[in-house]
Order: structure tokens, then sequence, then C-alpha cells
């Protein structure tokens, strides 16, 4: 059938006791109003992010679209509230995807 190879198992590390004393104590993490704040505008954004990001992502389509439009139009500044809209669609989105808040 099959030959099955046991590897040895490695020894465990030797830990030196170490007084107390000398360790520092661990400090306790205080967060205040505004880290609250933005934890839960954190789950809240998770939480309605995938009907949210539709609705943004259409939005922005628009914009483009009326960019196009508007391109050679003196006095519109449709190229900027693209912009504006592409720049809150990608803040959303590192918001939700890459931050994570501490304590979660």
């Amino acid at each position: 059938m099959t030959n099955i190879i046991n590897f040895p198992r490695r020894a465990k590390p030797v830990i030196e006791d170490v007084p107390k004393a000398a360790m520092p104590a661990p400090t306790p993490v205080k967060a205040g109003i505004g880290a609250a704040v933005v934890k839960a505008i954190w789950v809240v954004m998770v939480l309605v992010w995938p009907i949210l990001k539709w609705i943004v992502s259409i939005d922005c389509v628009f914009q483009l679209i009326r960019m196009f439009y508007h391109w050679d139009t003196p006095g519109v500044h449709a190229g900027f509230t693209f912009l504006l809209h592409f720049a809150v669609l990608t803040m959303l989105t590192y918001f939700v995807s890459v931050y994570r808040p501490k304590g979660l």
C-alpha cells in the first residue's frame, strides 16, 4: 500500500522564567470617541456595501458619460465632477476592503 514516514517531532524551545517585575505591563488600548465612531461607520458600511457599491458605481458611469457629452462645453466642470465621484468610490472601496478598525 503506502509507506507512512513519521518525522521526528521538534523539541520544544526552552523558555527561561523571567520575573514579572522585569516584564513591562501591557498597556490597555484607550479608544477615544473618534475611534468608536469610525468603528461604527465601518460596520455599517460593510453591511450595506454590496448595495452601495452598485449605486455608487452606476453614478460613476453616469458621470463618465456626462463628462464625455460635455467635453467641449465651457463652464461645465463635468471632468472634475467625475473625478470627485470616482475618488469617493475609490475611498469607499479602500475603507471597506483594506482598512480594519482596531479591536475587531
